[in-house]
């Protein structure tokens, strides 16, 4: 006889242990109890939103809606779910609602891992179970299979299984698979398999497949990529090995080869540890084969180092580490690079830097290694190594505990500073065939104390004490000499020649300075009538008068200036032994002095409030910066005038454009030599030509930036399947990224910038100008389209600069993207479409014309 409670009650959820339950029932049925040879070790809880029925002659619980079932760390829920705790067997499914639609599916939880599916049979004894249409997910990837089951070592057997990275229920594709076999965290192993694209199988099978759903990186094969180059030949490229050092290391070798005998190798590192630092490196380097051997045939190598490493700010607040180096030949990135926005880059700057101070000290110290390229004409300049040891500005006459009034010369201040630097220029054909003497080399270090006097409010009196001591490698000694004869030449002539020497050689002196400066503000102010939308402009303005003064220390401090005949005729000049050097000689010849005016000027409008009584008052800037600068040498010969220069910049309608420009004006007379330049004579352009100044170099640039309003924040789109924000394009271990290097936003639906730039400069009577204008944007055309542009015309050339066509299209799982150069040097185009997923993100098509058969 069978005995039923049922409970109804959708508000409360009634919960039973299920040991108590289980102990009733074997009570009562003591035969089956006598059966079994093992149970369950943990408690099993259960509970229902609906009802809950016990068949006590059954030893059966069944659950209605929302049932949920407990054991140790499983959690399994459903609309039903019957449990069968004589056999410790739970059976789950789904029920239809009133309109015919499924619901409640069975949800399989243990521990990270959850899965769905129609109906799961669960033995909580034997940890097996047999699971029908089940719906995984398995570290990025998505598991679905008609029949399954579940060992105890959580191993899954799949029977008609599908492997995709589509999350839809019904996926865009997957890999099809008659059998399989789950290792969870570690792989997914099947038979037979092929690969279905919307429904519809591709003719392309495999005997076997292995897919690694590892949580951690694993060593292996990298497959090259293929395809061929006009000028190159048949390639594959990107081919070698990955090894998974360890969690925090890893290293990636690689290489290319091409048929027409160019091949490259690299090596590269990705390297971590938490709250320490973190970076990557890479080295490459090429052998490049071009022409047709016994006619135009050449070789050239091309290597590139890539490094970039940061320090985490908590590893150590006293000293820091950081590395950003790009530091490549010529013609690597023309060759080599993919990335076209490298290949414009005509400039390259590398840098290593470590810095240390000292907490309750006022020492610090920075070291730094420096490079920076040109990749037109090939030129570097090296510093190896900078380094610095500086003291910070400390009062040494100041008492701890002050009383009374303090007395000027506890305002005095000292400081310290040293430096050594190593530099070469050279370049990158002739880098490696430099010799040590090709350095030039010096140290440094000054030690000046100072005192700052404040007078009438404005002016600040500041006499100087200044020590600086030199190390210099290198000595010059100019020399004439008459009837001089060219080795191995019958040719005599008068010649000026510098000897260079290398030697050490210490230089040092102390040299007293007075400078004496004025700096006051001036405001003025604009009222408007009361009826103007205008309150006020007001105009700040900053004039600023500084006069300095060093006096002659000739035969108080060592001598370093020798005056040689120059040429035939007699005349003489001054050099000093040093003049070749990275530092200036400590001491400058003769006494100096000098007066130094500028102006600074800021323009703002103030707007009155509207008839909104809660608006407040705005301030609108006009012009940030107006600033002017010249310089008048006391003690020169001639032309005691510097140019005149002038720089300003503003912002107009709220930032959306922005105007910088800047100018030289020169207040003398000029004359033209032979080859039409002009150069500047001491004669006043006013005494010459009845004008102020000319005008030599202007530069103007503007920028205006267009974009739609962004949606406001939680805001989605109909049709969205995926995270609107998509990642098309990763930094690969080498350090290059492809066409698509950003993220891909969609919320913004469309943006445009304009920039102008001009330059004008008159060194002869015809002036050179230079001007361009750059276009810039994107536009959304629906929520899963995307096309970028960049183009401009060179006003000065008359012809469109480097112009780029990118179209995004994001297929859920999969995207397309099209980059198109259309003309120029650089003309190419590339199509692409994959998975999105790094998992399976060799599985794409690839179409192109690339830029290097151009060359």
């Amino acid at each position: 006889m069978t005995i039923e409670n049922a409970v109804a009650d959708t508000d409360t959820t009634i919960q039973f242990s299920s040991p108590d339950s289980v102990n009733n029932i074997a009570k009562a049925d003591t035969a089956r109890k006598a059966k079994k040879t093992e149970s369950i070790d943990s408690p099993v809880e259960y509970n229902a939103r609906d009802s809950i029925i016990y068949a006590l002659g059954e030893q059966k619980v069944y659950l209605y809606g929302e049932g949920n079932v407990k054991y140790s760390d499983i959690t399994l829920k459903a609309s039903f779910i019957e449990f069968d705790m004589a056999n410790e067997i739970v059976f789950a499914r789904g029920t239809t609602d009133s309109t015919g639609k499924s619901i409640g599916k069975p949800v399989f939880t243990q521990g990270s891992e959850t899965f769905e599916s129609d109906t799961i049979s669960y033995n909580f004894r034997t940890k097996k179970g047999i699971i029908k249409q089940i719906f995984s997910e398995q570290e990025g990837g998505y598991l679905h299979s008609r029949i399954t089951k579940r060992q105890p070592n959580n191993e899954i057997h799949m029977k008609d299984g599908k492997y995709t990275t589509c999350d839809l229920p019904h996926p865009h594709f997957w890999i099809a698979m008659t059998k399989a076999k789950s290792i969870p965290g570690d792989k997914i192993v099947s038979g037979p398999a092929y690969f279905v694209i919307a429904d519809v199988p591709v003719p392309i099978g495999i005997p076997f497949g292995f897919f690694p759903t590892t949580k951690t990186s694993k060593s292996g094969i990298l497959i090259p990529q293929y395809g061929e180059e006009n000028r190159r030949g048949f390639y594959l490229r990107n081919g070698g090995y990955y090894l998974a050092i360890s969690d925090y290391l890893d290293l990636k070798l690689t290489g290319d080869i091409f048929t027409n005998g160019t091949w490259g190798a690299r090596v590269g590192s990705s390297y971590r540890k938490r709250y320490k630092f973190n970076g990557n490196y890479s080295f490459s380097y090429y052998e490049n084969v071009t022409g047709e051997r016994g006619i135009d045939f050449s070789k050239s190598k091309d290597f590139a180092f890539i490094w970039s490493h940061s320090q985490d700010s908590k590893a150590n607040p006293n000293r820091r580490f950081s590395a950003n180096v790009n530091f490549t030949t010529g013609t690597y990135d023309k060759n080599h690079t993919r990335n076209i926005n490298n290949v414009m880059r005509s400039t390259k700057q590398s840098s290593i830097t470590f810095s240390k101070v000292w907490p309750n000290s006022p020492f610090n110290f920075n070291a730094s290694a420096n490079a920076t390229q040109n990749s037109i004409d090939r030129s570097m300049n090296l510093r190896l190594p900078s380094v610095s040891l500086n003291m910070n500005r400390i009062y040494p006459f100041r008492s701890k505990s002050r009383v009374g009034k303090p007395r000027f010369w506890e305002d005095i201040q000292v400081s310290y500073s040293s430096t050594l630097e190593n530099k070469l220029n050279t370049y990158d054909t002739l880098l490696f065939k430099s010799q040590f003497s090709d350095f030039n080399t010096a140290y440094q270090h000054n030690i000046p104390v100072s005192l700052n006097l404040k007078a009438l409010n404005y002016f600040t009196i500041s006499p100087n004490m200044r020590y600086t001591g030199v190390l210099f490698t290198k000595t010059i000694h100019p020399r004439y000499i008459e009837d001089f004869q060219y080795p191995n030449t019958d040719i005599r002539v008068d010649t000026f020649v510098i000897d260079t020497i290398q030697e050490l050689k210490y230089a040092h002196a102390y040299v007293p300075s007075l400078s004496v400066d004025f700096s006051p503000k001036i405001f003025g102010r604009y009222a408007f009538r009361e009826k103007s939308r205008i309150d006020a402009i007001r105009h700040v303005m900053t004039p600023r008068a500084s006069f300095s003064y060093t006096p002659d220390m000739k035969g108080k401090v060592p001598n370093y200036y020798q005056t040689v005949v120059v040429d035939s005729a007699g005349r003489t000049r001054q050099y000093s032994l040093f003049d070749e050097s990275i530092y200036r000689t400590p001491v400058l010849s003769g006494r100096q002095g000098s007066v130094a005016l500028s102006l600074m000027n800021n323009i703002e409008m103030k707007l009155k409030p509207g008839s909104d009584t809660i608006e407040e008052a705005k301030k609108v800037k006009l012009l940030d910066n107006l600033n002017f600068s010249s310089r008048y040498d006391i003690f020169k010969d001639s032309m005691k005038w510097s140019t005149i220069s002038m720089s300003g910049n503003t912002s107009l309608f709220k930032r959306l454009m922005n105007i910088r420009f800047s100018g030289r004006f020169d207040p003398y007379s000029y004359v033209v030599d032979k080859n039409g330049t002009r150069r500047a004579i001491n004669t006043s352009l006013w005494k010459d030509k009845h004008q102020l100044v000319r005008l030599t170099n202007f530069d103007f640039s503007t920028g205006v930036n267009f974009k739609s309003k962004q949606k406001k924040s939680g805001s989605s789109r109909e049709g969205d399947e995926s995270d609107p924000t998509t990642r098309v394009a990763e930094t690969t271990v080498s350090g290059e990224e492809n066409y698509y290097g950003e993220y891909v936003d969609f919320d913004v639906p469309w943006s445009l910038g304009i920039d102008y730039n001009f330059n004008y400069t008159k060194n002869k009577e015809k002036p050179d100008i230079i001007q361009s204008v750059r276009i810039r944007g994107d536009i959304s055309l629906t929520p899963k389209w995307k096309i970028g542009f960049n183009s401009g015309y060179d006003f000065t050339n008359k012809k469109v600069s480097m112009t780029n066509i990118n179209v995004y299209r994001d297929l859920h799982c999969w995207e397309m993207q099209i980059t198109l150069v259309p003309f120029g040097t650089y003309r190419s185009y590339s199509f692409q479409i994959n998975i999105k997923s790094a998992i399976l993100r060799d599985l794409k098509y690839e179409q192109g014309d690339n830029w290097y058969d151009n060359f």
